[in-house]
Parts: structure tokens; sequence; C-alpha cells
């Protein structure tokens, strides 16, 4: 009987398992080894099951009495399904080595292909990872809890950036080698590429005038989106979604560092210049993505956001 309210609390949506992974010491010398994927029969039969899985979520979240989300289904038992657009095996094996490192990563616990949605072609079973989205509770922590934070992701930042690159050091890629994925470029698929050259030729020539208001305005932003040529970058490991909502802290620590289905080989820049494309300055997360490394970065940051005013129409569904 004393086991039975523990029992009751597996059921409750904020239940999460103990996890003791992110005190683990940090792989900072090598990525470590990507894992072997999962056969394609054995995914396609988890597939099949997950597809029940999300049905059942539904009935689940009604019972629990929380909103029910059909990308990322809350389930029971410390337990979350995502099958979202553009996840895919790469992000898969990504949370898998992020968590080898030491990285405060949800333990996968199985994943599907689904061949008849190629637009969300594979399904992660995964851990709930304790904690609040760091976007909803930042400005109530204290300085200290601040502080903190940032300087903890900075070492998770700084450890990955380290790694050596496996695929000849120039390669713009995903951890397989294959097309990177990002929701700023064409079809949110790209490359991969074998040289920052190719990838900045690729990603100015979707270039419009339509969203300016003369000719001369475009041409002003074409000239300074190209002055991203005139500078070259070392190629680094890279989460490629830094976002508030994807870093889940509590007491001052970060207790989930979330949704990798972007990580990949880019320019040193990326993830900084991507978080900070349409933040504006006035906001916490602009401060703050600066403290973390985008200081340095300032100028890239000029050259991409003209970059953005240029192709976003090109991205945006």
């Amino acid at each position: 009987m004393e086991r039975w309210p523990v029992l009751l609390r597996c059921l409750l949506p904020d239940f999460t398992w103990p996890d003791n992974n992110n005190a683990r010491p940090l792989m900072k010398t090598q990525i470590p080894p990507t894992p072997r994927p999962t056969p394609p029969r054995l995914r396609r039969l988890w597939g099949f099951l997950h597809t029940y899985l999300r049905r059942f979520s539904q009935t689940y979240c009604g019972w629990a009495g929380i909103a029910y989300d059909n990308q990322i289904a809350q389930l029971p038992f410390g337990l979350i399904l995502k099958w979202s657009d553009g996840t895919r095996l790469e992000e898969v094996l990504a949370m898998q080595v992020a968590r080898r490192a030491g990285f405060p990563v949800p333990r996968v616990i199985c994943y599907g292909e689904h061949p008849d949605t190629p637009h969300a072609p594979v399904s992660i079973l995964m851990t709930r990872v304790p904690g609040q989205e760091l976007g909803q509770v930042y400005e109530t922590l204290s300085n200290e809890d601040q502080k903190s934070v940032l300087q903890e992701l900075k070492v998770y930042l700084d450890v990955m950036r380290g790694w050596p690159h496996p695929w000849g050091g120039d390669r713009i890629c995903s951890l397989l080698g294959t097309a990177v994925r990002s929701v700023r470029v064409p079809n949110h698929y790209a490359g991969p590429f074998e040289g920052e050259e190719e990838f900045n030729d690729y990603l100015i020539e979707p270039s419009w005038s339509g969203g300016f208001p003369s000719e001369t305005a475009y041409q002003d932003a074409l000239q300074l989106a190209r002055g991203m040529r005139k500078l070259s970058h070392p190629i680094v490991f890279t989460h490629g979604d830094l976002k508030p909502h994807n870093i889940m802290v509590k007491g001052g620590r970060i207790t989930g560092f979330l949704d990798w289905e972007s990580a990949g080989w880019y320019p040193d820049y990326w993830d900084f210049t991507t978080a900070l494309r349409f933040t504006l300055e006035d906001f916490w997360w602009y401060s703050f993505m600066l403290e973390l490394g985008g200081d340095m970065y300032l100028t890239e940051l000029k050259f991409d956001r003209a970059l953005n005013s240029l192709t976003c129409d090109s991205y945006c569904w």
C-alpha cells in the first residue's frame, strides 16, 4: 500500500524519472560515438505502435486536464511522444550523442519510422524532463540563478564546439554527413556543402526584391548580405535552434536541452545569429545571447539580418 501513491504519481503529466546523466563528466576531447540506427523493420514496428500511442495521448490529456498536442504528445509514466514536421533519424542520433556527452537531454526509449508521412518520417518516444521553459521563468529568476543558467549553457556550447570534425573539417552537414535541417533555408533542408563558400552561395541564391520599397533598398541589402562571403569561419558542432523554449530550468540549473533536429556542423556564428536574427535589442534574450558568446559575431549578425530580409519568403511556410 505504501507504494500505491508512487504508482499514482507515475500517471500524472508532470511526473519525471530521476536522471543523473548531467552529473556525469562531460566528454570534451572528442564527440561520443554515433549509435548504430535501429533496423528499419523494427523502426516500422515502433512507428505502428506510436500511431496508437498518439491516439491514446488524446484520451490521456482529457483525463489529466491538459491540452492535447499532436506533435508533442503527453503520456503517463514520465513519457512524451514527439512526432512533428521534420523529425528524422538525424535528430534521434544527435540526441543520443548529446546525452552520451553528459548533456541534460531526454533519454530516447525508441523511435519509429512512418513512410506514409514524409513530412514527419520519424517519431520519438522519450522521457520527460523536469523544470520549466527558460522563456517562462527567466525574468523571475534571481541574478545568481540567471548567471548560473548562462554559465552552464556556455559550458555545453563550448564542449560541443570543441569536438573535432569527423567529415573533413570544412563540410557543413548533419551528424551523419547528410543534409542539414533548418527552418531558415528553402524546403527546410539543405546540403551537405563541402565548404562555407558553397553554403553562402546557397543561402543568398533565393534573394527576392519583392519585399523592398525600392530597387535601391534591395541592392543595399544584397550588398550587405554578401559581406559574409568575405569572412571565414571554423565549422563546429552546433545545436542549430537555440531558443528559450528549448532550455528547461529548475532551481538555477538546466534540466533539459531540447530539440536537436537542426543539429550538425555549421560555421561557428550560426547558433548565435540564428537565435538573434529577429530578436529586439531590448529583450532579455538578446543580452543573454551576447553574453553567451554572441558578442563575437555582431558583424555576422548584421550580414545575417540582411540575408533574412532578402530570403525569408523562401522558407516561411
